[in-house]
């Protein structure tokens, strides 16, 4: 197997883009199927990615790339899939001990967007226990969070630790 490489995963997600701009989603989705696999190598080489910053992100944009696609032919439960699979996959990662300090404050940023996605998800197709499954999601990463003690946060805010419902109500799109 190759290393990874980020001019291969450039050239896999532009010419995916072109493809999806001309309605060609067969051929978008595996060109992005083989970006998340470049972006998988980099998310599993820890000697690599423990001090490449922005791993996270790349790994985040190639699902988030077969998401859309996905969600633009209506395929919601592969659409669900790739969101939940950046979620699950960035926080595995920022759990990794060998991780630099830019590298996991990266992460866990990414992984607030992971979150907004997933919720925004939830509100749009507003399936069964919808609101259940967001209250969980935001407690959970709430928690979280805490253990990697609200890095994630601007400096002024990480002394602080919301735990009650409504000092995290902010997070809930309504």
């Amino acid at each position: 197997m190759q290393p990874f490489s980020l001019q291969h995963w450039q050239s896999l997600t532009e010419e995916a883009q072109t493809d999806f701009s001309h309605g060609q989603y067969n051929k978008a989705q595996l060109l992005y199927k083989l970006a998340l696999q470049e972006a998988q190598k980099l998310i599993d080489d820890l000697s690599l990615s423990a001090v490449y910053e922005h791993s996270a992100h790349l790994y985040m944009r190639a699902c988030y790339n077969l998401a859309r696609s996905y969600q633009y032919q209506g395929n919601r439960k592969k659409t669900f899939y790739y969101l939940n699979l950046a979620h699950v996959q960035i926080q595995k990662f920022a759990d990794c001990e060998q991780l630099s300090n830019p590298t996991r404050t990266y992460s866990l940023k990414v992984l607030d967007g992971t979150l907004v996605s997933l919720l925004e998800y939830f509100q749009l197709h507003k399936e069964e226990n919808w609101k259940k499954q967001s209250d969980a999601l935001i407690a959970e990463h709430v928690d979280f969070m805490q253990k990697h003690n609200n890095i994630n946060l601007p400096k002024d805010l990480q002394h602080q630790n919301p735990t009650q419902p409504d000092e995290i109500q902010h997070l809930v799109i309504h």
